[in-house]
């Protein structure tokens, strides 16, 4: 939308009728519109920072900079009713108004208040009432507030005798069958589900871009008026499913143009659905044997297909209908929202574990087509996300960006003393007249040609264990000899280097080191992996290998979006003068080290692909250096840098717990069974902390007495200083001998009590 919501928020209109209501006594609530744990200012209408929302196809959608779940306190517009008869409850007369004459002068000043900060279009035109206790408001572009009808859920399934016009005209989708049964080839059913899946990337994809960049939508339900030809039949159609609370002519087109896009989009999911159902039918042949392999493909398919479900149902308890259909392009709602559960295991889970059915109906299948189908079915949901709704997300709401301040860019990026110059990572940035980066590419063109030679097999492994072990062990060695004392940078510095040419140098070798262990580790797949898919798993290594290494892919680079340059070459070990902040936003909202987690997942996804065990093992080794790395270095240097900030748990592990909890104290049974389970464990845990107990006891004892022989023996020094200082030799030396014969006493008494 192109006007900016403080313009909408700071509508004079507004402000003056909120002021006519604190006139006249009217304390009520207004309502708010809530979002998730990111502060953006511009759409606060009293000025103070009021959350924005990113990662979502909504009108508010996860935090990025925070996993916390708080609420904030409502800031909103009180809706005024514009009706004649609402008027005299804005202003209350006077109860020392008696005469009749004076009231009706009262109130008729009133109402021509009231109407100058009133459109003229809105004179003859009423608008529904907004009022605290009618639950949600939407609120326009254009300062519009509206209280919001009731609409059915698009995940109740209702009986066909309640069926409205729109109900059949969804549900014709199951037609759909009739290709089936009707024997048409798998190409034809590709094809018939690639126009719907087009439809709906495409299509609506594009509806909703131009509705996002010049509220095309709302403008042209705008021109639709009791003189257009089309006026009718758009009312009827809109009406029918809705209950008496909605009125074609009283609501904002705005809401009309939602309304509207609603119905085309419940009628292209429809056909999308069945259309890949039905593809799936065509292509399934049942197994020619039935073994471990195939029942856990089975298994893993209803799995994935059950993860969809419980993905779609839990986002849908969080954003509910004005969310599902891209309400946000519209107008906007004043609601609170908590972004648990789901929203806290991935980011835009709709789009990402809400999809996972794609792959459950590959195992299900048994198909290889139906896996490629999907394959670019989820791809193309992926890029109408990345060029529709993330687009408009930034732009509504512009806070949930956070931008480095103008002294921390100086620093960072200045041309003459700052630490980072688009510089090389793996490949991008590439700059041809760069040494550096030259260099980097003549090496990986050799160890390139190195795997062409027909060498001894224990040359490519030991390769990619030793680079393994320079890139996590040794740079990881280097990196907290400078956490600890500077050693990278005092080493140039004595050189009569600066501090900037010292990170260059970190920066170009680490990622030279990081691209030859990455090449080292596939030039070893390839020498070791057959990649046939001859076996009864090769719809399984297809599915999950390729899934890997995408998953790879996207945590790679949603690590770099949250760290940017400075993060990704660990600047905060080398750069004091920026301030130390940690932010848990983007993907480091659910994990705490991507980097040495799903930053591996495309080395099992080439290892499941190549078909071997060696393969495997080295990728597990090169991880559990990695995590070493991890744990031995990162995690130290944090907690040395921003002490207690550094969470425990990521955002996975307590969304998980979290509906675990939830369904135990949900079925009593179940809270029963993990009762008994939990006894052994309190047993256990109870002797365990006895033991910790009298271990802490012993230990202050300990300390006790050593605190007392301490005393003791300061007590006995002192007094030998005294006597020391007016003694004679032969009484030195007799105080010698009878010091050495009681400390000899002392210690045979120990270690006999020992």
């Amino acid at each position: 939308m192109e006007e900016d919501r403080s313009e909408i928020l700071n509508d004079p209109r507004i402000e003056d009728f909120e002021n006519l209501n604190a006139d006249s006594g009217d304390t009520s609530d207004a309502p708010s519109r809530h979002t998730a744990n990111e502060v953006d200012a511009e759409l606060s209408p009293s000025g103070e920072a009021s959350p924005a929302i990113d990662n979502a196809p909504v009108s508010v959608s996860e935090e990025r900079n925070s996993v916390d779940d708080d609420s904030v306190k409502p800031t909103g517009v009180e809706g005024i009713e514009s009706n004649e008869d609402a008027l005299p409850d804005v202003v209350s007369p006077s109860e020392d108004v008696s005469d009749a004459a004076t009231g009706d002068q009262f109130i008729e000043e009133v109402k021509q208040l009231a109407m100058q900060h009133l459109d003229p279009d809105d004179e003859e035109e009423e608008r529904p009432a907004v009022s605290p206790d009618d639950g949600l408001h939407g609120r326009t572009s254009d300062g519009e507030v509206f209280a919001l009808p009731k609409t059915k859920s698009p995940l109740t399934m209702y009986p066909p005798n309640k069926w409205t016009a729109f109900d059949w005209l969804q549900n014709a989708a199951i037609l759909h069958l009739v290709w089936l049964l009707a024997g048409m080839p798998l190409w034809f059913h590709i094809a018939n589900f690639l126009f719907w899946r087009l439809a709906y990337n495409v299509g609506l994809g594009y509806l909703l871009h131009i509705q996002s960049k010049d509220r095309y939508l709302t403008k042209l339900m705008k021109t639709v008026n009791e003189s257009h030809w089309a006026y009718p039949t758009l009312k009827k159609l809109l009406h029918i499913g809705m209950q008496d609370d909605y009125s074609f002519d009283k609501y904002p087109a705005a809401f009309n143009a939602w309304l509207a896009f609603r119905r085309l989009v419940d009628v292209v999911l429809a056909n999308d659905l069945v259309s890949y159902f039905v593809f799936c039918l065509a292509a399934w042949e049942a197994p020619k044997s039935w073994g471990v392999a195939t029942v856990l493909q089975y298994f893993l398919g209803a799995a994935l297909v059950y993860l969809t479900l419980w993905a779609k149902t839990d986002a849908y308890r969080v954003v509910k209908d004005f969310a599902w259909y891209w309400g946000d392009f519209f107008f906007l709602v004043d609601q609170q929202l908590t972004f648990d559960r789901v929203f806290s295991i991935s980011p835009h889970p709709m789009y990402t574990i809400g999809y996972s059915f794609y792959y459950g109906a590959a195992f299900l299948t048994q198909s290889s087509t139906v896996l490629y189908v999907s394959f670019f079915a989820h791809f193309a949901q992926i890029v109408f996300l990345n060029c529709v709704e993330t687009p408009h997300i930034d732009k509504i709401y512009p806070g949930s960006v956070r931008d480095e301040s103008e002294d921390d860019r100086k620093i960072l990026y200045d041309m003459q003393t700052g630490y980072f110059r688009k510089d090389l990572i793996v490949f991008a940035r590439f700059d041809w007249c760069r040494a550096a980066d030259l260099f980097s590419v003549v090496v990986l063109f050799y160890m390139v040609l190195l795997n062409m030679l027909n060498l001894n097999p224990v040359f490519y492994v030991a390769q990619a264990l030793v680079l393994r072990g320079i890139h996590s062990v040794g740079l990881g060695y280097v990196l907290h000899l400078q956490s600890t004392r500077q050693f990278w940078t005092e080493h140039f510095l004595k050189r009569n280097f600066n501090r900037q040419y010292a990170f260059e140098q970190w920066k170009t070798v680490y990622n030279l080191s990081l691209m030859m262990t990455n090449v080292a580790f596939v030039m070893c797949a390839l020498k070791f992996g057959t990649f046939t898919f001859s076996a009864d798993f090769s719809i399984f290594k297809q599915a999950f290998g390729i899934l890997l290494i995408c998953i790879n892919v996207w945590s790679s680079v949603s690590t770099y979006e949250v760290l940017g340059d400075f993060g990704w070459f660990y600047g905060d070990f080398f750069i004091d003068e920026v301030p130390s902040t940690l932010y848990y936003s983007g993907i480091y909202r659910f994990i705490n080290n991507p980097d040495s987690t799903t930053g591996f997942a495309a080395f099992y996804g080439v290892a499941l692909l190549s078909d071997s065990w060696l393969v495997f093992g080295i990728a597990l080794v090169s991880q559990i250096a990695s995590y070493g790395f991890v744990v031995y270095v990162e995690r130290r240097h944090m907690r040395r840098l921003y002490g207690r900030s550094v969470r425990q748990r990521n955002g996975v592990t307590v969304a998980i717990q979290g509906v675990v909890e939830e369904a135990i104290e949900k079925n009593p049974d179940l809270k029963r069974l993990v009762g008994r389970a939990e006894k052994p464990y309190r047993k256990a845990r109870e002797e365990a902390q006895k033991v910790i107990d009298k271990v802490k006891e012993r230990a202050k004892q300990i300390k006790e007495e050593a605190t007392l022989r301490k005393q003791t023996a300061e007590g006995v020094i002192n007094r030998l200083k005294q006597r020391m200082a007016t003694a004679t030799p032969p009484t030195m030396a007799k105080m010698k001998d009878d010091i050495t014969t009681r400390l000899r006493r002392n210690l045979s008494s120990n270690a006999h009590s020992d």
